[in-house]
């Protein structure tokens, strides 16, 4: 069963000591585009996670978000955001020089800023934390791949029933094509009657001639084909996970196909038809781009 490509997942873990939080969104995308958001203290994890999404991705533009809370830090160390201190001083003495307000700057009116001062962000590396994150992670691409599949059931719904409409006109304009090389036949050969005394023709040739031009009108080989790959359509959409490339493969030759349909046929109705399996082709197109 095929995916969307678009979902999101979330999970959460805590421990006696740790709370961490992971937030995983996938939009469409050709090739699998990871943006891993990691505190600085778990930095050390970020290869690890990275291959974890590979396991369960394959395509798309994928953001995950990891929040980590060390529950025991009550008298851990602070570091001062120096930059942050100069900014918001500057800051605050451009509010005063702009209103006129009249007073000092006092430690108060800096202390209005959360951002001064911060728990200091220490590589964290031990075993409880990296079971943890690996966890959490886990569970939040299992939360987002079940989202992917019911999203995907819709998509899926739609393809099937423009690949069988699609196969329900390639089997109309196989019939009505198997009347296309002898129809032309009888029009060509009436044509050239009107214009030269018949006891001028070399018949054998001009059947011979007749029938090398019926054949360049013959659709059967291009209809037997397409309905060959819309048979490995089928195959693939209900065996595989991953269809998203091989189908734009198969959708391109089946286009291939119509084309060559389209510039062999004088007969308007089959013509038409040609059409319409275009645009479905286009429109299954537009829809398995957002599969994986």
């Amino acid at each position: 069963m095929p995916r969307s490509m678009t979902g999101f997942g979330r999970a959460e873990i805590k421990s006696e000591k740790y709370e961490i939080t992971a937030e995983i969104r996938n939009l469409n995308n050709r090739y699998l585009d990871i943006n891993l958001r990691l505190p600085k203290s778990l930095s050390a994890y970020e290869f690890p996670l990275k291959e974890l999404i590979k396991n369960k991705v394959a395509r798309g533009k994928l953001t995950a978000n990891i929040n980590f809370t060390d529950l025991l830090l009550t008298n851990g160390n602070f570091i001062l955001n120096e930059e942050s201190v100069r900014f918001y001083y500057n800051l605050l003495l451009q509010i005063k020089k702009h209103t006129g307000v009249g007073g000092e700057i006092t430690l108060d009116h800096l202390l209005q800023f959360k951002e001064l001062i911060a728990p200091e962000e220490n590589v964290r590396e031990d075993e409880e934390i990296s079971a943890l994150i690996l966890q959490v992670v886990d569970e939040a691409l299992d939360n987002l791949n079940e989202m992917r599949l019911k999203e995907a059931e819709n998509i899926s719904s739609d393809i099937l029933y423009r690949v069988n409409l699609i196969d329900n006109m390639v089997q109309e304009i196989f019939e009505k094509g198997k009347q296309n090389p002898r129809s032309e036949l009888r029009k060509l050969s009436g044509r050239i009657k009107e214009l030269v005394n018949s006891h001028e023709i070399d018949e054998d040739r001009l059947e011979q001639e007749l029938a090398l031009l019926a054949d360049r009108v013959d659709i059967t080989e291009e209809c037997t084909r397409l309905k060959s790959h819309l048979m490995l359509f089928h195959e693939v959409f209900e065996t595989k996970s991953e269809v998203g490339k091989q189908l734009t493969f198969i959708l391109q030759e089946m286009q291939r196909e119509s084309n060559t349909i389209g510039s062999k046929t004088t007969d308007v109705s089959i013509s038409h038809l040609i059409i319409r399996v275009k645009e479905e082709i286009e429109k299954i197109r537009e829809q398995v781009q957002n599969l994986e």
